[in-house]
């Protein structure tokens, strides 16, 4: 593995934009003040007051999730040649429902990471379960572990990239207003690297094991069986079933995920001379969420599915129904090709 960076410091954002060398190197430090050991002194005085008294304290297995969390996603990066880092505690926040609701304000997600704070929060009312939880956690800290790109302006910054994500220039903006794309492809991406590395996460916890070592029975395998069949999906998709079988949980961005592993099936499928496994080609995904590097992604899919396919990629959000819609495009132009 590559050195690690010093605690409390993480790779420098990429700065873009017509801003001036000064603008950009003050906005730059911004997003790196915002990590770790500072993280608390750009918080607003009045929300630093709620943290404060409503912030929870990490428990144990949090905490370990964390430092494994932090592990696993070090040697991925590691292997695709980058320079590994962690996520401390402090970028990390679990609160209640009230201060979650006072911060993001959108009240359907559990979770969210907010990359210009450089911060986590998950809702500790709404994420109940230790297994689910820590399962959270590691979601999140991938999100963190982006690849990340500012625009600067001389008035102001913002997030034009992190990881597959995409959000439209200032200029573009002005003349179509705003918008965010590959935000469904990245977030699959996240979701495929959480699913892949889930058990690993549980069985070095010490304070999980038994949460793993239940989740691999025979009689956790019958609870998720009969879960899978009422989410008319496949066993793997069932992430956690308690023991009496009344709760349990999935793998997030299901519908997603199904068009980034048919996209990585046809790619493998066309370029097997190219790649010695189809985890190769999905290694590709994985790389480009840390590097930024999408355009050996970009024309793979261009390929396959014709001109303009990876742009409609690029339209697929976080929503079920854009998910299905992409899937059949891909689908329909695939066969178009394979037929002409």
């Amino acid at each position: 593995m590559s050195e690690k960076m010093p605690q409390f410091e993480r790779p420098e954002p990429v700065i873009v934009g017509p801003a001036s060398v000064e603008k950009k190197e003050e906005y730059k430090q911004t997003i790196l003040g915002r990590f770790g050991e500072h993280h608390y002194d750009q918080i607003a005085n009045d929300k630093k007051q709620l943290f404060e008294s409503l912030e929870y304290q990490k428990k144990p297995y949090e905490k370990l999730a964390i430092e494994e969390a932090n592990e696993i996603t070090n040697s991925i990066i590691s292997d695709f040649g980058l320079r590994p880092f962690d996520i401390s505690e402090r970028n990390i926040h679990i609160v209640p429902d009230k201060l979650y609701k006072e911060i993001e304000g959108d009240s359907s997600k559990r979770a969210v990471t907010i990359q210009e704070l450089q911060m986590i929060i998950l809702n500790a009312e709404r994420i109940v379960y230790p297994v689910e939880r820590a399962s959270t956690i590691f979601h999140e800290i991938i999100h963190l572990k982006t690849f990340l790109s500012i625009e600067a302006h001389e008035d102001l910054y913002g997030v034009r990239r992190c990881g597959l994500e995409m959000s439209s220039s200032r200029k573009k903006e002005e003349k179509t207003g705003f918008f965010i794309a590959f935000s469904g492809l990245n977030e699959a991406v996240v979701s495929e690297i959480q699913k892949r590395y889930f058990p690993e996460l549980l069985r070095k916890n010490q304070f999980l094991v038994d949460e793993y070592n239940w989740g691999m029975s025979e009689e956790a395998r019958v609870l998720k069986e009969e879960k899978a069949k009422e989410e008319k999906a496949d066993i793997s998709e069932i992430a956690w079933v308690t023991k009496d079988g009344k709760d349990y949980g999935g793998f997030p961005y299901r519908g997603q995920r199904k068009v980034l592993n048919y996209i990585a099936d046809v790619l493998y499928e066309e370029n097997a001379g190219e790649f010695s496994s189809r985890d190769e080609v999905m290694r590709l995904f994985f790389k480009a969420h840390f590097d930024g590097k999408s355009l050996p992604i970009a024309r793979l899919i261009e390929k396959s599915f014709g001109k303009g396919s990876f742009r409609m990629v690029g339209m697929m959000d976080d929503k079920l129904n854009s998910a299905r819609l992409v899937r059949d495009y891909l689908t329909k132009h695939k066969n178009k090709k394979s037929s002409g």
